[in-house]
């Protein structure tokens, strides 16, 4: 009697077991052989990135990323200067360093970049909460 209570014990607890892996897999986006979530047409390459992306905006905003992972331009007023990196679909970068001239009339918007996605000729750029703060295109 024991034996049976011990093996539908163990039957048991195997059950759960599996039952637990296979939500955490479903949670995670799939197990083996399954899509992780960001496909090969969503990655980005850092040669999309390299280039100056600019606005016509007051000050003329401008980022200027190169193939050695720093990025460089203006908020329209002060010098930007920082690095990046790509990580999937995204472009991450640093905190930037700045000057700290006031400019009067000029929205100083991009100094809060902290990520930014390429769609084609545009670069949408993100602040560190994630939402979308404005638009450069690439310079030709």
């Amino acid at each position: 009697m024991k034996r049976r209570m011990w093996t539908a014990a163990g039957v048991f607890a195997m059950t759960g077991a599996i039952a637990l892996l296979a939500g955490c897999a479903a949670l995670n986006g799939g197990g083996a052989g399954t899509d992780s979530g960001a496909g090969d047409d969503e990655m980005v390459a850092q040669s999309d990135v390299v280039g100056t992306w600019t606005s016509d905006e007051k000050g003329k905003p401008t980022l200027t990323f190169d193939d050695a992972g720093k990025v460089s331009g203006t908020d329209g007023c002060n010098g930007i200067n920082s690095t990046y990196k790509v990580e999937g679909d995204r472009v991450l970068i640093e905190s930037f360093a700045s000057t700290l001239k006031a400019c009067l009339g000029v929205d100083d918007w991009l100094r809060a970049v902290s990520e930014v996605q390429v769609s084609g000729d545009e670069l949408q750029v993100f602040n560190d909460s994630g939402a979308e703060i404005g638009t450069l295109q690439r310079e030709s």
